[in-house]
């Protein structure tokens, strides 16, 4: 008996192993298109909403391209017209074909930071995603193949029970259930169903939401060209600094106090914005791949040699980049300021950091005294820098 159950423990072991994590599965989706260098996603998403006054039911398609580093562009068409955004890798633009309008960002780093920059509240969602496996329960309760490009690929299905998450304008979502079917090779979520209720906010009454996403096509790292990242505005649109739908305005967080953080430099020095009680910060958030960021290098560079002196400390928090790539970097820039990795911090989120660069000016209190978004923002940096005494 002894004999057999050794001889049996490899298949055991194997078939313990056959089914995988579900937990782990759902976190693999998150980072699962980091790997490839240009991608195109096409879905289709329904969601049905019940329980109001009268029932509603959408039906929306999308096309996402995205080209590493900073290029995507999304292609959206429904019942309420279509939308578009691009972004080249310095600016990001949204138009929405209804209503003729256009609005130009500095560039977003990716679909996420999109979202947060344009959506009321969705940074607050994002922030609570991370902080906490927002699932209850997780299993893999089968496989099945999801149909893209006319080929199945095989595919783990992942159900999960959602807490009750805070969505915005004191709207809640609770009792969630999703089901993920996930590529089993790449890890891409390919499919998704969702049931949950809405309340609050819009909804004084509790409302049921049934949505479902699929993809059908996709194209990995196959080449794309740079014309499909350019943004040129139809006939007749116009640029408008915030739409006249219910969009809100770009964040500013002048006034607020500023987030703490406790970070090495690249080089290995301790950087504490507790320590820095006292002088006046100057934090530029940036990456390599940022064409404004690049642009805007020198103005800071002469900022830390020319106030470096009268009380001035000048970070930069790279966001999202490996250090070789900053080092790279480094060695053709002569930066002599202190350059800070913020890559798996939350850091960027604390400061609302959606587009790049992104310039915070703290006061010796801690009080961010200037927020601004975008580069050339050199005459209003030295008019508060004088007002706070750094002459």
């Amino acid at each position: 008996m002894k004999r057999i159950i050794v001889w049996l423990f490899p298949l055991l072991v194997c078939a313990q192993s056959s089914t995988p994590d579900p937990r782990g599965l759902l976190k693999q989706t998150t980072d699962a298109l980091k790997p490839f260098k240009t991608y195109i996603l096409e879905q289709r998403m329904v969601v049905d909403m019940t329980g109001g006054p009268a029932p509603s039911h959408l039906q929306m398609a999308s096309k996402m391209s995205a080209s590493a580093p900073g290029k995507m562009r999304t292609e959206t068409s429904g019942q309420f017209g279509g939308a578009l955004i691009v972004s080249d890798g310095e600016n990001t633009w949204f138009y929405i074909a209804t209503t003729m309008q256009y609005m130009k960002t500095p560039a977003a780093t990716g679909p996420e930071a999109l979202v947060k920059s344009l959506v009321p509240g969705m940074g607050d969602v994002f922030d609570q995603l991370r902080e906490k496996d927002p699932y209850l329960t997780a299993k893999v309760v089968g496989e099945e193949p999801v149909e893209v490009d006319g080929k199945n690929i095989d595919c783990y299905i992942v159900e999960a029970t959602m807490e009750k998450l805070a969505i915005t304008a004191g709207m809640n979502m609770s009792q969630g259930v999703t089901k993920v079917w996930i590529d089993k090779e790449t890890k891409i979520t390919l499919k998704t169903t969702l049931t949950a209720i809405l309340q609050g906010g819009p909804f004084p009454k509790p409302l049921e939401m049934n949505m479902s996403m699929t993809v059908f096509s996709r194209k990995l790292d196959e080449p794309l060209p740079d014309s499909l990242f350019a943004f040129t505005p139809p006939e007749g649109a116009k640029e408008v600094h915030d739409f006249s739908m219910p969009v809100p305005g770009r964040t500013d967080l002048s006034g607020k106090q500023a987030a703490n953080f406790s970070l090495k430099s690249i080089d290995g020095k301790p950087v504490s914005l507790k320590d820095l009680r006292g002088k006046v910060v100057l934090i530029d958030f940036w990456a390599t791949w940022c064409v404004p960021c690049r642009n805007d290098l020198p103005v800071l560079e002469k900022l830390h040699q020319e106030f470096k002196s009268k009380g001035l400390v000048l970070l930069g928090f790279d966001v999202g980049e490996e250090r070789e790539v900053v080092n790279k970097f480094l060695t053709t820039a002569k930066l002599t300021y202190s350059i800070v990795l913020t890559a798996g911090t939350n850091i960027p989120a604390s400061y609302s950091v959606t587009a790049y660069p992104t310039v915070v000016l703290i006061d010796k209190q801690g009080t961010i005294a200037l927020y601004h978004i975008g580069a050339g923002g050199e005459s209003a940096l030295r008019e508060h820098l004088a007002k706070l005494g750094v002459q």
